[in-house]
């Protein structure tokens, strides 16, 4: 009976079988033997397997090794650009001699494609998290410049937040210093001794992120760790994780990141429960995420469990108050690390001032380290600045002109409080002293001072 449905059981392999007498002639193979040889089976039966190697059908058989030894055997095959894995056991008549040989070809090809190319990832995911960790080290020295009354402001709604573990939701332009206020929550907040990490959702590639965020189990990748790897998730475990651009996070990574919201769970990739985990999240994006809700972007109920504290960066143009302190506070930086002595002249922090900033505090950082490492003056004059050339000598074109002066949330007095500082600034560049310009504008020098103060600043000449 059995013997009736023999073909019909070995075509159910997904393996292709070859079956071969004690001469090496092809008795018999199944259908799955054509699809991964591409040879025909009508090709192939009747003929001897060793005069098909020699005629080049085949790279290798293991059959007469098999008779040879009575012991099964494996070898691998090159077949029509697949690589096959041969496993042949033979069959034993009365005598104990060999009667025939099944052969069981296996296509790895595919297999060894995936091993490759999880390889390269795991390579990426080790090389990402050392970029990681030297990113935090060149943070820890990074200046920190809170001078304007919007920043003031900012900073004194961190210290209520900082002491709490609600999400914060960080939003402003690119390079707007998003990326500086999370470190600083970090540092005043009751997990400081802990670690911060940081995940930029749009620098990951999408194939890795996943396994980035929340890491893998044992087992779960041929060439992964065996004992599997955490992600950023659980490394930043009773610390704070900072996912940075958040607003491209992939829609399909969304779900599992409101499940650590809601839950404070983590699943690692390959896991069939979920563990939970202490930590605090930041998250920062430079998009409306409202506006990306409506256009199917972005969840809905994930933007609203990170809608909890929000606090909304203004763009460098409109704190203008911050822009030379951050200015000489970059070049102290950059001077120190490449062990440089440079000053910033007058007429460049003026024109510093009057520039509109379009890429924030990240265009004024370049900027700044750009002329430390290539000029070999020991200051930076206004013909240093790129954006400043040829407008030596014009009238000051105020940047607190009524039409650039932010109104958004402050108080008379403080935006009067800025254009006086800017008319101060202008006019001890413009008459040389703090006398001078206190003379030409009929004020007493120590009010100068005082108002200048007011905005953070010393000024330069005390003469």
């Amino acid at each position: 009976m059995f013997s009736k449905f023999f073909e019909q059981f070995l075509d159910s392999f997904k393996d292709a079988v070859c079956i071969t007498d004690h001469a090496g002639i092809v008795v018999y193979l199944n259908n799955r033997h054509s699809e991964l040889t591409g040879i025909p089976r009508e090709s192939l039966l009747g003929k001897s397997a060793v005069e098909m190697m020699e005629h080049g059908l085949f790279d290798v058989v293991i059959n007469p090794e098999i008779v040879k030894t009575k012991r099964s055997h494996s070898s691998i095959q090159n077949a029509g650009g697949r690589k096959l894995i041969l496993e042949g056991t033979p069959i034993l008549d009365e005598s104990g001699e060999v009667a025939f040989v099944i052969t069981f070809m296996r296509d790895v090809t595919t297999l060894m494609d995936l091993k490759r190319k999880l390889a390269i990832q795991k390579e990426l995911l080790d090389a990402y998290q050392t970029m990681n960790m030297a990113d935090q080290k060149y943070a820890a020295e990074y200046p920190r410049v809170v001078h304007s009354p919007a920043m003031r402001k900012i900073y004194s709604q961190i210290d209520n937040i900082a002491e709490t573990d609600a999400t914060v939701l960080l939003i402003g332009e690119t390079g707007v210093g998003k990326d500086v206020v999370a470190r600083h929550i970090h540092s005043v907040s009751p997990r400081s001794e802990k670690p911060f990490i940081k995940a930029d959702c749009s620098s990951i590639p999408e194939s890795l992120i996943e396994t980035m965020l929340f890491g893998y189990t044992s087992g779960t990748f041929s060439g992964g760790s065996r004992h599997g790897k955490i992600g950023l998730i659980e490394a930043a475990a009773s610390g704070t994780l900072f996912l940075d651009e958040i607003g491209d996070l992939p829609l399909t990574m969304q779900s599992s990141l409101l499940r650590l919201l809601q839950d404070r769970e983590v699943m690692r990739v390959g896991a069939t429960s979920a563990s939970k985990v202490d930590v605090r999240v930041l998250a920062a994006t430079n998009k409306d995420l409202e506006k990306e809700v409506r256009l199917g972007n972005f969840r809905s109920d994930l933007y609203y469990r990170l809608k909890v504290a929000v606090l909304k960066l203004p763009p460098l143009r409109e704190r203008r108050a911050d822009i030379l302190p951050m200015a000489h506070g970059f070049l102290d930086f950059f001077c120190a690390k490449y062990r440089r002595e440079m000053k910033i002249s007058a007429e460049a922090d003026d024109a510093l001032l009057r520039h509109s900033w379009p890429g924030n505090a990240r265009e004024l950082e370049n900027l700044i380290q750009g002329l430390v490492v290539t000029s070999r003056k020991s200051f930076i004059g206004v013909e240093d600045l790129p954006f400043a050339r040829g407008t030596r000598g014009k009238p000051c074109v105020c940047p607190e002109n009524l039409a650039d002066v932010d109104l958004e949330g402050r108080t008379f007095k403080e935006i009067m409080q800025d254009l006086e500082g800017s008319v101060l600034r202008k006019a001890i560049d413009q008459f040389g002293s703090v006398n001078d310009a206190a003379k030409k504008l009929g004020i007493n020098r120590s009010t100068v001072f005082r108002k200048l103060k007011e905005l953070g600043e010393t000024p330069r000449d005390g003469g």
